[in-house]
């Protein structure tokens, strides 16, 4: 019997599931740019003091644009696109010294006309990925950049983190994190990620961007003050128009997020019991030698059944390996996702509060400027003003014409900021549409690679056991009638 823990909003597009937006689908396997063609040229630069708006306009660009500059990537992605991307072979290097590493190959297969090659390997470290992964999400603010796993493990510090466990389970997770890339319509066209594949000159490449991301951060970087008290500020602040749309995409996020904790936690267990019946096979296999050595009689049949259950235990270990490193490392990968989905809705949701907050300094500006044209203040603070300006001497009417002319400054640029704000958010409504159904569609792809892999490895263990046992009962039948006739 093979157990497969499937999440409930796998059963049921209805339940606990992401997506709200109808995607229409011409059916099939989903391919890797089938869902949506987005013909966003990633290769244009912006310059780092350039607005959301501008970065969101590539999007809105005409797709002839494409087919005019011979670096742009005719390939994909369509249905004939190709970029396939495998990151296996962990390798420790500058072993002996103090600064080791590990190191993994990266394989890349693709039919795009930007890249030099169509197939190369490479290897890269970590740290590469990091640098890959921070600068796609500074260019694209509009994607949910898919994350990376977490470097604060209890591995780094125990000192575990160059054993061949942790590395394997690191490969698996950044193979997934590549495979996020090349399924997603625009960021597998980035520049960068390009570089990344098959660049032999990554070093420089990381060097020079790093320069230049120190000098334009020195430029347009906001006090620390004013960043901090914009956090405050907007932790508190609640959107006065609410999108049913994205509300409900948070809402079916956060119980996919619950139900893949459940299903991590179920898996987690079955992961440590299936490690446990290694052990229990190897230990047993062990005994059973050691018996055979005992009793010369039987030693042969001793034998080979020690080494039955030893082969057993090794298939346990290829279905715990999988399991854990392969299975379970997708789910909480995925729970990873999901946050950056959430961070893309927050994202979205300040876009809305600037244009509603400067629509409200619109408002309150409008408002005392047509109450001033209209005449004198005679409230409280417009008593104190008078007597002030008598103090000082100011006449009363110049005074106020010269408020009024400020006012009418005043509005005339919020008027400006609230258009562009007022742009800004519904260019990045409709990118955030697009990116949460680009999300789906990579979840489920993922999800069915995932669990038809666990599925092979089940049947895979249970071939595998039976045909060690058939072996077994076929070779005690032919010693036995082998004993018969002689």
């Amino acid at each position: 019997m093979i157990y497969i823990i499937v999440p409930i909003s796998l059963l049921d597009s209805r339940v606990d599931c992401v997506v709200v937006f109808e995607h229409k689908s011409t059916g099939g396997t989903p391919d890797a740019g089938s869902c949506h063609q987005r013909p966003r040229p990633s290769q244009t630069s912006l310059s780092p003091k350039a607005t959301i708006e501008d970065h969101l306009c590539i999007g809105r660009q005409d797709t002839r644009q494409w087919t005019d500059d011979a670096n742009v990537d005719l390939a994909g992605p369509g249905l004939h696109g190709k970029l396939e991307c495998r990151v296996t072979d962990p390798q420790k290097e500058n072993e002996g010294t103090q600064n080791p590493f590990i190191s993994y190959l990266v394989t890349t297969e693709t039919d795009f006309k930007s890249f030099v090659n169509h197939h190369s390997q490479l290897r890269r470290r970590f740290t590469d990925f990091v640098f890959l992964q921070k600068h796609l999400t500074r260019e694209y603010p509009q994607c949910a950049v898919p994350p990376l796993p977490d470097k604060h493990k209890m591995e780094y510090v125990r000192g575990d983190r160059f054993g061949p466990d942790f590395t394997s389970r690191r490969a698996h997770a950044l193979n997934r994190f590549l495979n996020r890339l090349t399924l997603h319509p625009v960021l597998r066209r980035a520049a960068l990620l390009a570089q990344f594949l098959e660049s032999d000159s990554w070093n420089s490449t990381m060097r020079s961007r790093a320069a230049r991301g120190m000098s334009a951060g020195e430029a347009a970087a906001p006090s620390v003050l004013e960043t901090w008290t914009d956090s405050f500020l907007n932790a508190f602040a609640k959107a006065h128009k609410t999108d049913r749309r994205f509300v409900d995409v948070r809402e079916r996020s956060d119980k996919l997020d619950e139900d893949l904790s459940t299903v991590s936690k179920s898996v987690s267990r079955l992961a440590r019991r299936e490690s446990d019946l290694e052990g229990d096979y190897a230990d047993l296999a062990t005994q059973f030698q050691k018996l055979a050595q005992l009793e010369p009689g039987v030693q042969n049949e001793l034998t080979s059944f020690g080494s039955s259950i030893q082969s057993n235990s090794q298939a346990w270990k290829d279905l715990r390996e999988y399991t854990d490193q392969d299975y379970l490392g997708s789910l909480r990968d995925m729970e990873a996702y999901i946050a950056s989905v959430k961070a893309l809705l927050k994202t979205r949701e300040q876009k809305q509060l600037d244009f509603e907050g400067l629509s409200e300094y619109l408002t309150k500006a409008a408002s005392e400027r047509d109450h001033l044209a209209s005449g004198p203040s005679m409230g409280a603070s417009g008593f104190i003003r008078a007597k002030i300006e008598d103090v000082r001497g100011v006449d009363h009417e110049t005074a106020r014409k010269e408020r009024v002319r400020k006012l009418e400054l005043q509005i005339e640029r919020l008027q400006n900021e609230v258009e562009a704000a007022k742009k800004t958010s519904e260019a990045f409504d409709i990118e955030v549409v697009k990116e949460v159904d680009d999300f789906e569609r990579i979840k489920a792809t993922e999800f069915r690679e995932t669990l038809g892999g666990l599925a092979d490895a089940n049947c895979e263990y249970f071939r595998s056991t039976i045909d060690t046992w058939q072996k077994f009962i076929d070779q005690m039948e032919r010693e036995q009638r082998e004993s018969a006739t002689s």
